[in-house]
């Protein structure tokens, strides 16, 4: 595991333990709108090819649909000139999100939050295939789709004032491109999921009138079932592929185990297939996913944290190669986490309208693969990252 997704771990860990001990007091009103400003920074890579801290500054605007829950927008800024790379970065860097941000824990000073936030990352100058230039290549503004994961505390120093601290993941879609020469001919070049992490810190100010917090009741039911449908921005290991959009179906399922936390599992298949494989990856995918999530039910829907362990399993990753040249191939099970944020709406006293949305990291394995003369060993433990959104309609009982 990486030193980003331990802290990310840790931030799960630090919130349960903040749901497990939350007062029962909570902050007493609130107002439907707020707008704030933040510092922020975030990381990527620096002119060494290492990954560096960069700093800017925005703004966010909420519109408090209850007590809990609000849709949230923010747009920042990072000055900074970055270095140029193949379709990924480049120069400046915009940041704009719009999602959801659900508290879990609220008191009368603090709230503890939890934030899923589809946006873009911009890059006003990154690198491109450019036959026509000197040196083969040119820049120009790449926009590369994101999904900011987080959480994080308010403090409130007034009805009206909150001071805020926020840390999220930020893995985005680099897409495939094609390589021109000046000579004539162009080659693929696979895209990635990406990652970044970013850490702000700001104010903001409620403005209109103030709203008394409604009252809330607890939702009943133990167990969860259902079907499920996902759709999983991936990048597969054949050098045909790249960066893929996978659609999946299968089900979940959903205990509670304790007060906050919940024991929950997902079950999926993506039947696409592949156009060639790699030594890990290859053909269609089964993906298990058991772990916890944390958070609350209150009166008709439910916001949670999720960290769950599990698997990916391709059917048809590459395992031989014959002195003829042909291959063979055989099954490759990896270990994956699931990072990210469930929100559940009650629509009837029994059903369960479920929104899942996630970074699911994976780690290959170390394989052999059979050639003339011998074995060739591909080394595993890297880490992938994945964009993953899932739907589906439960039933609880």
């Amino acid at each position: 595991m990486t030193i980003r997704s331990t802290i990310r771990c840790s931030c799960f860990v630090a919130l349960w333990v903040l749901l497990a001990t939350s007062a029962v007091f909570a902050q007493e009103n609130y107002s439907r709108f707020e707008f704030g400003a933040e510092y922020s920074f975030v990381r990527l890579t620096s002119t060494d090819l290492g990954a560096t801290n960069y700093s800017g500054f925005g703004g966010r605007f909420d519109w408090n649909l209850n007590r809990r829950l609000a849709l949230e927008s923010q747009l920042d800024f990072f000055p900074e000139h970055l270095v140029p790379l193949l379709s990924i970065q480049g120069g400046q860097t915009i940041q704009a999100v719009f999602g959801v941000r659900a508290k879990v824990v609220q008191t009368r000073r603090i709230s503890v939050f939890g934030l899923v936030r589809p946006g873009f990352f911009h890059f006003t100058d990154a690198l491109y295939s450019n036959p026509n230039s000197s040196t083969g290549f040119s820049t120009r503004p790449e926009t590369h789709f994101a999904m900011n994961i987080g959480g994080g505390i308010e403090y409130y120093v007034s009805p009206r004032w909150v001071f805020r601290a926020d840390i999220e993941g930020n893995p985005y879609r680099v897409p495939n491109s094609t390589i021109s020469s000046p000579g004539g001919g162009s080659k693929f070049h696979a895209g990635e999921i990406d990652d970044t992490t970013r850490f702000s810190l700001g104010v903001a100010y409620r403005p209109g009138a103030l709203i008394e917090n409604e009252g809330e009741t607890k939702v009943s039911g133990k167990w969860e079932l259902g079907p499920l449908f996902s759709t999983m921005c991936i990048t597969r290991e054949g050098v045909n592929d790249g960066v893929r959009n996978e659609p999946g179906v299968g089900g979940f399922a959903s205990y509670r185990l304790y007060g906050v936390f919940y024991f929950d599992s997902d079950l999926l298949y993506f039947p696409g297939g592949s156009n060639s494989s790699g030594p890990h990856d290859g053909g269609t995918i089964l993906q298990g996913l058991f772990g916890l999530k944390g958070g609350v039910r209150r009166n008709h829907f439910g916001i949670f944290g999720k960290v769950r362990p599990g698997f990916h399993s391709y059917s048809e990753a590459l395992s031989s190669i014959s002195p003829t040249g042909s291959y063979g191939y055989d099954r490759s099970t990896n270990f994956v986490l699931d990072l990210g944020g469930i929100v559940e709406i009650y629509p009837s006293e029994h059903g369960t309208l479920r929104f899942e949305a996630g970074d699911t990291h994976i780690y290959f394995v170390t394989r052999d693969i059979n050639i003339p003369g011998g074995t060739q060993t591909f080394g595993g433990g890297k880490l992938r990252h994945t964009i993953q959104f899932t739907t589906g309609y439960g039933w609880r009982f």
